[in-house]
Formats: structure tokens, C-alpha cells, sequence
């Protein structure tokens, strides 16, 4: 391999890394929060660190229920398997990064949600549950920073987060 063409697949690596900083937003507040709640409770473990990461995870579960389930037929899906199809991985990387905010049909991605997740949080909390308090605010945490993401790129909350369900008629 030509060291030009070496080049220029590292460089594509690094334009693919750079469209999907939104998930490492995510894991770096998982790692604040596992990092505040072992201030708090005054001991290390990584387990913790752990389960924070994969609760700040789960959330975007909703994109991929979405894609394969009852949003596959939409254009915003059809488009997204055909630059999959096509392996046209840089497009494919900043179509979701510049059009994700514009899905507003995700069924999870609604403050009837959040809420339902911070009272699982704070009766967590409340019965010593430390498991359940590192995974519930953790995604609590996605939740949030998707809200002011929101504000930032599109000046206001997404309309998704004010609705219940995936905004469809059946």
C-alpha cells in the first residue's frame, strides 16, 4: 500500500471518528457521573465506570429500533442502508451526524421517558440500590445532554421530546 493511500485511509478514520463525537460526549459524561457518585460515596469501583458507560449507551438502542423496526420504511432509514449498501462509509457517517437531530419520530426519546428514569434513579437512591442509581443516571444523563444538544444545533428542543411514542398514526 502506497503511503498516499495509506494516508488517506487514516485520514478517513479520523472524518469517521469526527461524526461520531456525539457517542464519545456520551461515554465522557458516564465517566463524570461514575467519577462524581465515587466522590460521593467515597470508594472506587469499576464496575461502576462500567455500567455508566453502558447505561449512557443504551439510549441510542432507540435509533437501531427505530432503523430495523417501526421506522425502516421512512426516507431518513432507506437512505441510511443505501449509503450502507453502497459502503459509502463517509457519507454515511455525516449524514447521521448533521440528520440525526431532524428524526423526530424516535418512540424513547421523550421527556415522559426521562422522568420515568429519574424517579427509577432517586428510588434507587432511596433503597441504597447503587447499581441501579450509576445505570439509571447514567442514562438520565444521555437524555439531558441530548436535550441541550438540542438547543445548541437547533436552537430549540427537538419536537420529539415532547410527545409519547414514535409519533405515528396507527
Amino acid at each position: 500500500m502506497s503511503m498516499q493511500r495509506a494516508f488517506a485511509r487514516v485520514r478517513g478514520l479520523g472524518f469517521i471518528l469526527w461524526q461520531a463525537r456525539h457517542m464519545a460526549y456520551h461515554v465522557m459524561i458516564a465517566l463524570v457521573w461514575s467519577w462524581f457518585l465515587r466522590e460521593r460515596w467515597g470508594q472506587f469501583n469499576p464496575f461502576w465506570i462500567a455500567t455508566a458507560v453502558v447505561g449512557s449507551l443504551i439510549p441510542d438502542a432507540d435509533h437501531l429500533n427505530y432503523f430495523l423496526g417501526y421506522g425502516r420504511k421512512d426516507t431518513y432509514t432507506r437512505q441510511v442502508f443505501a449509503f450502507i449498501k453502497n459502503r459509502q462509509w463517509r457519507a454515511l457517517f455525516q449524514f447521521l451526524a448533521t440528520g440525526h437531530k431532524t428524526n423526530t419520530s424516535l418512540m424513547y426519546h421523550n421527556v415522559y421517558v426521562v422522568v420515568i428514569f429519574i424517579l427509577l434513579a432517586i428510588i434507587a437512591m432511596m433503597v441504597d440500590w447503587q447499581f441501579g442509581v450509576v445505570l439509571f443516571g447514567a442514562i438520565v444523563s444521555h437524555y439531558l445532554f441530548d436535550m441541550a444538544d438540542d438547543f445548541v444545533q437547533l436552537g430549540g428542543i427537538n419536537p420529539n421530546w415532547r410527545r409519547w411514542g414514535n409519533g405515528r398514526k396507527k
